[in-house]
């Protein structure tokens, strides 16, 4: 029997759990939250609600600090999961919604990247936890991986996969191209690379256009690319979403998918964020192997690359050098430091901890004088 080790129990991790509750692979499920409870009743409620469906899963949850490396990578040595599932995140980026519009509106425009010290600290300290542990599991990173895998890579932890991103946009446009031609969905199919900035365009305050694409559409097996203009089905597929944070079960599905892909070998064509550290999203094949990038013959890796490191620039980050120091455009920076009081033109990436406790602590601060 496969085991999974998810750590987590927020929006996506839940949502997780209740798909899998209801689902007939053959998996042992490990789930793992700061707060034990907080698992547990997660855990409860799973398996409570597949009792309607005639499923009768077990799940078992535990404790898990990830800032407590140690105890963390003896876990991992103990339970020996075949896969591990990052949902973590010390600060969730709708919070920010809670402000008044006009300086959510201007946290926003400053990119969702501007929080990375946020989204990295929790998935980098489980890749070093990982590490010592010795075994190799496929590791899963829902947080940001668009642009926190890249980092992650850079100091020789990069997950083998994230989530989301592209893979919440691929599956809008078959859907989207489907609903113009008003054929079914399944005759479409596409390569997409693409960045997290794609996602957020559409529907935050304050992006920027322009960030380069590839998209490809393909009906039937025959390109139909030319018949569309392809900023709007980007544009207009994205918005077939609803406002706030729905779209969190379409993660989860993404995670899943990915997981049982290498899990079960199933050497699936999808795509996906931060194979391997890279940045951005790209058509991948999943296996038993892991991620591997699978473009069409008229893009290279390295111009796919360049698109989505080009494009990481309108989503805050200016670089991640070679040694894992991430440096922020200088928009990102000026626009935290004016309108949040954090000061921080670049970190490296074991920095992140302490600059995420920083950032956390100037957003509380700003919000006392906003949110009852």
């Amino acid at each position: 029997m496969k085991k999974v080790l998810l750590v987590g129990t927020g929006d996506v991790g839940k949502h997780i759990l209740e798909f899998v509750a209801r689902d007939e692979s053959n998996i042992e499920w490990v789930i793992g939250d700061v707060e034990e409870e907080k698992a547990r009743w997660a855990c409860n409620n799973a398996e409570i609600g597949a009792a309607h469906h005639g499923m009768h899963p077990k799940f078992k949850p535990i404790q898990v600090d990830l800032f407590d490396g140690e105890k963390t990578s003896e876990l991992i040595q103990s339970e020996k999961p075949d896969a591990i599932i990052n949902c973590t995140v010390l600060h969730t980026w709708h919070l920010i919604r809670q402000l008044p519009d006009g300086l959510y509106s201007k946290i926003s425009s400053a990119g969702l990247g501007a929080w990375l010290p946020c989204q990295l600290a929790l998935g980098l300290n489980l890749a070093k936890s990982i590490q010592d542990s010795g075994l190799s599991p496929y590791y899963i990173n829902t947080s940001l991986s668009c642009l926190t895998n890249p980092v992650m890579g850079k100091v020789g932890l990069a997950p083998t996969i994230g989530i989301g991103n592209v893979d919440l946009i691929a599956p809008a446009v078959l859907t989207y191209v489907a609903q113009q031609k008003g054929i079914d969905r399944s005759r479409v199919e596409t390569f997409q690379v693409c960045h997290h900035q794609h996602w957020v365009f559409p529907r935050e305050a304050g992006y920027q256009p322009g960030a380069p694409y590839y998209l490809k559409i393909l009906v039937d097996g025959e390109d139909v690319t030319s018949e569309f203009d392809t900023d709007q089905v980007m544009f207009e597929s994205v918005k077939l979403y609803a406002p706030g944070i729905g779209f969190t079960t379409v993660s989860a599905s993404s995670t899943l998918k990915n997981m049982k892909a290498m899990l079960f070998d199933e050497n699936l064509r999808t795509h996906s964020p931060g194979p391997k550290g890279l940045p951005g999203g790209y058509p991948v094949l999943l296996n038993k192997s892991g991620a591997e990038v699978v473009l069409p013959d008229d893009i290279t890796l390295d111009e796919a690359i360049k698109m989505n490191e080009q494009s990481g620039k309108l989503d805050s980050i200016e670089e991640v050098k070679a040694d894992g120091t991430v440096i922020f455009t200088d928009y990102a920076y000026e626009t935290m430091k004016d309108a949040l009081g954090f000061d921080c033109k670049s970190f490296h990436a074991w920095d992140s901890k302490e600059l995420a406790f920083e950032q956390m602590a100037c957003f509380r601060k700003l919000a006392e004088k906003y949110i009852n």
